[in-house]
């Protein structure tokens, strides 16, 4: 990926490839990486004005307490590659 990218672009490029698993999974995936991710996840939320920000909501508004963008990208990916091998994630961002 280009290092020029913003984080919203880049997050958009994966989960533009992922598109079925992404649209299967929005609101899952984002309660699960809001656990790790809960600094960024609240500013997104403060910012969009929204309790439930998605993760491109926050790759966008919630860039800013990233402390690591390779890493929050890392995480979308591993994210989607779990779900490609069959795995569920439940509401409460658990994997079943």
């Amino acid at each position: 990926m280009n290092d020029t990218e913003s984080l919203y672009d880049k997050a958009l490029k994966i989960t533009q490839s992922n598109a079925a698993l992404y649209d299967r999974w929005e609101s899952a995936i984002a309660v699960h990486l809001s656990k790790k991710w809960k600094d960024a996840f609240e500013l997104a939320a403060q910012v969009a004005g929204t309790d439930e920000p998605t993760i491109m909501e926050v790759a966008d508004m919630g860039a800013n307490a990233i402390s690591d963008q390779a890493e929050f990208l890392s995480d979308i990916n591993e994210v989607f590659r779990v779900l490609a091998k069959g795995c569920s994630l439940g509401a409460d961002g658990n994997w079943c």
